[in-house]
């Protein structure tokens, strides 16, 4: 039976060597990630917070979770909603990553929702949690 061999790239190797940038994105000292796993994070969360048509020239990059959180659905109908926005997202654009579950959590009190999604990449044995909140 043949097994999943986790991926080590080359250039999580050397620590000093950045993979890429992190966000949010600073001019005057930009952040850098030293491993694939915080760009992988970053990416993925650069992806889900981007409207769909808000990219130049990519007008399909990003997600429709924006449009969602303006409806009125609970919290379980708009994890359900996420959750199928996000998978769409990530087929589309990180193959890579497999989604793990994804709940909305609404704070009336300070206007906000919390959005956790849980996932991992494919051939490593980390998961990872991403925390967004968004004020709405």
């Amino acid at each position: 039976m043949a097994r999943l061999v986790p991926k080590i790239y080359p250039n999580d190797i050397a620590e000093h060597i950045p993979v890429g940038m992190g966000f949010p994105l600073n001019v005057s000292s930009p952040v850098m990630n030293y491993t694939t796993k915080a760009q992988v994070h970053d990416n993925l969360r650069n992806l889900i917070l981007t409207m769909k048509g808000e990219r130049p020239m990519q007008p399909e990059f990003g997600s429709d979770l924006y449009f969602l959180l303006f409806e009125q659905l609970y919290d379980d109908d708009l994890s359900k909603a996420a959750y199928k926005s996000i998978k769409a997202s990530i087929r589309d654009w990180m193959p890579f990553v497999t989604l793990g579950t994804v709940s909305v959590t609404s704070y009336k009190e300070t206007s906000s929702v919390l959005i956790e999604v849980s996932y991992s990449i494919q051939g490593w044995d980390a998961d990872d949690t991403l925390n967004i909140t968004v004020k709405v």
